[in-house]
């Protein structure tokens, strides 16, 4: 137990797979039915179903189950009847953790992904058929898939330590959590905004500083976004070990 072990993280994502592989199957196959009928439903207005549109309606159902499959995977931890039981399976906590994050993470994105693809290929051949759609196949390579796991491997985190910090009313309580640390980042930046600008007559209404001002915060703001992203991601998953470790204990 005091070596960290692989095989030990694939049993217990085993283990977690198959307890819980009926929800995982239901939440799938729902979200395969509002893919192609999303899917469908865009091609009814302009005869396509472009790139943007498909990853549009593949991101709007991906991020949202995956914070459910996320809660759900946690249950047993934070049912106090039976997570004595739970918690003497014997598995380390960095192992535990490292397997949660793989299954709702990695193995969901990769199983989602290929049923999401395959449900826009038959939506997209019903329209061909149906009314005469334009055929773009949808591809994994596009800056739009990549975009839309990024936006979620960032906030996944974050949910992760809600499912395992709060007992009740978890889903609730993690999105007021969510929404006063993005209130905190607003001020926060505005607060430095304030202190490092306040000299420069930003808002004199100067086009020259305007446009300069303009294309600063279009480069500071990805940096920005980097920057916290990079941040978060690692000391959320820290976090989420200490919470993990408290429990235990």
């Amino acid at each position: 137990m005091k070596e960290f072990s692989l095989l030990r993280v694939g049993q217990f994502i085993r283990r977690d797979i198959t307890i819980y592989k009926s929800t995982f199957v239901v939440g799938l196959l729902v979200g395969v039915v509002l893919v192609f009928l999303f899917c469908a439903l865009n091609m009814m207005w302009d005869q396509q179903l472009s790139m943007d549109e498909f990853f549009g309606v593949f991101g709007l159902i991906y991020i949202p189950m995956g914070v459910l499959f996320t809660f759900v995977i946690f249950k047993e931890f934070n049912n106090t009847s039976a997570n004595q039981l739970y918690l003497t399976i014997p598995i380390s906590i960095p192992e535990r953790l490292i397997a949660k994050w793989l299954t709702v993470t990695v193995i969901y994105t990769v199983v989602y992904s290929v049923l999401a693809v395959m449900t826009g290929i038959l939506a997209l051949l019903f329209g061909v058929v149906i009314r005469g759609v334009d055929f773009d196949v949808p591809s994994l390579f596009s800056i739009q898939y990549w975009n839309v796991l990024k936006v979620y491997f960032l906030v996944q985190p974050l949910f992760l330590v809600g499912a395992i910090a709060f007992r009740k009313n978890r889903i609730g309580k993690t999105l007021l959590s969510l929404g006063i640390l993005v209130l905190g980042f607003m001020l926060f930046n505005f607060f430095l905004f304030g202190i490092f600008n306040h000299d420069y007559g930003l808002f004199s209404g100067d086009p020259i500083v305007s446009e300069a001002f303009d294309a600063t915060s279009l480069y500071f703001s990805s940096l920005g976004r980097w920057f916290y992203g990079i941040l978060l991601g690692p000391l959320l998953l820290i976090v989420a070990y200490f919470k993990m470790k408290e429990k235990e204990v």
